[in-house]
């Protein structure tokens, strides 16, 4: 069965009861328009800042995602690298670190360098009754933002109408999980999350990032056999990703 985290602490105490506690395969993370040349729910006219790396990388480098293991989770999350859980089949361990470090002052230089001194307003939407502290990780992360100029409109609602949204693209950032299944297998979760959103793929790419040299390396992933060069192809792969910020990926919840 499923425990709330909040009660974990009292099981454990009853001396009756054992909690075992693990890692999801679900790997929680935002992601951003970056399709829409004016972006929605913003005070911003005319342009969209996501569609700058600078700004996709300020909004990662404001993120404190120790804090959010430490305050919001009670110390139970695996914070990640990527969008693919390092269990997941094909995942390139290697990668599970940090791109960049939690460093308010880099988020400032970068978004003054794109073009916002002064930050932005964004709106942020995230379900309340979906994942693991949801709502307080959203909460949290909007604080950190702020101290970095970017102020969020947050847009909190439950999961039956946040999921209506993301179906209709209808957000400017969001939080969403993927856990790779139902083959626990990389290539699902980068289909999924990651291609170009067209036909049956990019199903949560839910702010259209499209790379076509990312998309490039899917159908080899699907038909390559050998183990050792299909985890060599999803590492180059996920390095692209990575690199470009598509998203901005936070923990395994427990």
């Amino acid at each position: 069965m499923s425990v709330p985290l909040q009660d974990v602490a009292r099981l454990q105490s009853s001396g009756t009861i054992e909690v075992v506690q693990g890692p999801e395969l679900r790997t929680i993370f935002f992601g951003f328009d970056q399709f829409r040349d004016e972006l929605q729910y913003s005070d911003v006219k005319g342009k969209n800042p996501f569609k700058d790396l600078r700004v996709r990388k300020a909004v990662y480098q404001a993120i404190d995602i120790e804090a959010i293991k430490r305050s919001v989770m009670r110390g139970v999350s695996w914070p990640t690298g990527m969008v693919l859980s390092p269990s997941l089949n094909g995942a390139p361990a290697a990668l599970n670190k940090r791109l960049l470090p939690f460093n308010p002052d880099a988020s400032k230089a970068l978004l003054a360098e794109a073009g916002y001194p002064n930050g932005f307003t964004v709106g942020l939407l995230c379900p309340n009754d979906r994942y693991v502290f949801d709502e307080a990780i959203c909460l949290a992360t909007a604080s950190m933002l702020a101290k970095v100029g970017i102020k969020t409109t947050m847009m909190i609602e439950p999961a039956s109408k946040w999921s209506v949204r993301l179906n209709a693209n209808d957000a400017s950032m969001y939080m969403v999980g993927h856990a790779g299944l139902p083959m626990a297998d990389s290539y699902g979760l980068l289909k999924d999350v990651v291609a170009t959103r067209q036909g049956k793929e990019g199903s949560l790419n839910v702010g259209r990032y499209s790379n076509p040299k990312f998309d490039a390396y899917l159908p080899q992933i699907a038909s390559e056999i050998d183990p050792v060069k299909r985890a060599k192809l999803i590492e180059e792969a996920v390095t692209l990703e990575r690199n470009d910020v598509s998203h901005v990926p936070l923990h395994q919840q427990p």
